[in-house]
């Protein structure tokens, strides 16, 4: 038996006896509830419903209850428009949304067992710590404590305008989505122990928005000493740098034309405003993401890393085959060259010249790599390359090349958006089609993150050697027919985007 099939083992062995705990935390008390071997604690909120006057303002403190607080349920969703891919219920919805979930084998004070906070993906306009695949119990019998984290989206996450900049003491608006967060770990610092967490062995981690968001958070001053390690999956924020307008002024320009469609002239009636009628509103230009303002956000993140001005912790990251043939599956010359300019501004001329398309049936190829490239991979191989500098914690990276079967068992060209995640949680097999080889990839991808979580080193017995990124490195490659070692896809046109951005 290796040493971690029995590790798993003792974590299923550990919990059998506690099917209904109650802990205390700084709040009050907690019944939780049991789920495959675990325990489990729904909808515990982390800070202050963001409703009313607090609408648009940092959290504040999370309230306190006497008595024993039920946590079987999980809490509302935060609001965002309806979609059917999170696999629950998304109507459910209410700003009164910043709560959090825990899964824990050992619920006793004491057992110091390492922690994960995830932030889901979405976009930053959809999605929730809820969702079905992000369901903890598979990880947290391999003995870690798992966090997913509710935080505002869109609008009501991430608006910026210049008298809610006035108002605010450190004088900037917006990013409250990313200041939830930042909420949450402090909550986990001052209760995890009671789950058996240790709150000096927490790793931040999110796929997408919710790796964006990890990203951020890992370069975030108001963060640090919060966190020890930090997982990246698809990591998407800021976008390319020179790209166009990211910064306070322009976001706070948005916001201010986006309450004069409203025909509201002052901060009160705006935050009277329904939810309905401020998600109908939304446009393009208004702000409904990550905003670089120089404070909560102090910089691009590429520049933080290769500054050192990075939280300086271990990290794994990386991004998968395809990603960006979860978003496009035919493009025209016409609508490829529109898409570039309207995404990369001043960056598109050149960025078309790398990705070229003379042909029809070109455009779609060029379109998925451009956009796979310039949203995903540049990002993470450019924290990867930045931590080459004497001295720095070592970076962890790999590409995710199993793309999961469909309804008719049939497999898309390379592992597109979101794939890995079914692998990492070890949840999502809808059409009961996983091979042998699948779920052994899924055992192993678990295992690399786990001893990952607990000891900033992915590597653990039995596992194929994942030896960290150095400068023009290479990366561990995730399939079901073998796990390898090579260089990063399209490295070489990493390293010509990267040449075309403003330093």
């Amino acid at each position: 038996m290796t040493v971690r099939r029995f590790l798993l083992l003792l974590g299923m062995i550990g919990t059998s006896a506690t099917a209904a705990p109650v802990v205390k935390i700084a709040q009050g008390s907690l019944n939780g509830g049991e789920a495959a071997g675990v325990a489990v604690f729904k909808g515990i909120p982390y800070a202050a419903p963001p409703v009313g006057t607090l609408r648009w303002r940092a959290p504040a403190a999370a309230p306190t209850w006497s008595g024993v607080r039920q946590a079987a349920a999980y809490g509302p969703v935060c609001p965002q428009a309806h979609v059917t891919w999170a696999g629950h219920d998304l109507d459910r919805t209410s700003e009164d949304c910043l709560t959090l979930n825990v899964w824990t084998p050992h619920a006793a004070v004491g057992a110091r067992l390492p922690v994960l906070v995830w932030f889901h993906g979405g976009g930053y306009t959809a999605g929730a710590g809820s969702q079905r695949t992000y369901e903890g119990s598979t990880l947290a019998r391999r003995g870690v404590v798992i966090v997913t984290v509710n935080y505002r989206l869109g609008v009501l996450g991430y608006l910026a305008h210049p008298a809610l900049s006035k108002e605010a003491k450190d004088g900037t608006s917006g990013n409250y989505g990313l200041l939830d967060q930042i909420a949450a770990l402090h909550w986990v610092q001052a209760n995890i122990a009671r789950f058996g967490g240790d709150p000096k062995n927490v790793t931040v981690a999110g796929q997408s928005a919710g790796g964006g968001s990890a990203m951020l958070v890992s370069i975030a001053p108001r963060a640090r000493g919060l966190f020890q390690k930090a997982i990246f999956e698809s990591g998407a924020a800021l976008g390319l740098p020179g790209a166009g307008e990211t910064g306070l002024g322009p976001a706070e320009a948005t916001g201010a034309a986006f309450a004069r469609t409203l025909k509201v002239q002052t901060l009160a009636q705006l935050r009277a405003l329904p939810v309905a009628t401020l998600l109908g509103a939304v446009t393009p230009r208004v702000s409904t993401g990550p905003i670089l303002d120089g404070k909560v956000v102090p910089m691009d993140i590429t520049a933080a890393y290769r500054s050192g001005r990075d939280a300086g912790v271990p990290i794994l990251l990386g991004w998968n085959s395809n990603e960006a043939a979860r978003f496009i599956d035919h493009a025209t010359l016409a609508g490829y060259a529109a898409s570039a300019r309207q995404s990369y501004g001043p960056l598109a001329p050149g960025l078309l010249r790398l990705y070229p398309a003379t042909t029809e049936a070109a455009a779609t190829r060029a379109a998925q790599d451009l956009m796979s490239d310039a949203g995903f991979g540049w990002r993470s191989w450019s924290i990867a390359e930045a931590r080459n500098r004497a001295g720095a914690a070592p970076v962890f990276l790999y590409q995710f090349d199993d793309p999961p079967p469909g309804p008719d068992g049939s497999r898309t060209n390379g592992a597109v958006h979101s794939d890995e995640l079914g692998f990492v949680w070890g949840n999502d097999d809808p059409h009961g089609r996983w091979s042998a080889a699948d779920r052994a990839l899924s055992d192993d991808m678990q295992a690399y993150w786990v001893d990952f979580m607990r000891k900033g080193d992915p590597n653990g017995s039995g596992l194929p050697r994942w030896d960290a990124y150095r400068g023009r490195g290479t990366a561990v490659w995730l399939r079901r027919d073998g796990i390898t070692v090579a260089r990063p896809l399209r490295v070489e046109k990493l390293r010509d985007v990267d040449a075309l951005l403003p330093r």
